[in-house]
């Protein structure tokens, strides 16, 4: 029987395996290995964060693939900080925050 707390444990890991699993291919033995860049140190210490955090359930594989993974996606927000913005570049929406009646 599993407790409250380890279910949702397993929940909450769940629920974050694809951001950190999603740059993991299926089959790593079968594709060709390729010239990876060495991970940030930010990616670094946040995959040694969640291996602290969780010491029993990643093997060291998976930590690697952790770091990778997390390591891509600080790319990728490093790529969107750097898209340039006109003024002319407006949302889709408008939001303002209700202040109630006037």
């Amino acid at each position: 029987m599993i407790s409250r707390r380890e279910f949702a444990e397993q929940l909450g890991l769940m629920a974050a395996a694809p951001w950190f699993m999603e740059d993991v291919p299926a089959m790593p033995k079968q594709q060709p290995q390729q010239q990876q860049q060495e991970p940030s140190a930010l990616a670094k210490a946040l995959a040694e964060g969640v291996r602290l955090r969780y010491p029993d359930r990643f093997s060291a594989d998976d930590i690697t693939a952790i770091t990778r993974s997390i390591d891509n996606r600080l790319r990728q927000i490093e790529r969107l900080y750097q898209t340039q913005l006109t003024n002319a570049d407006e949302p889709d929406f408008v939001y303002s925050v209700y202040r109630g009646a006037d």
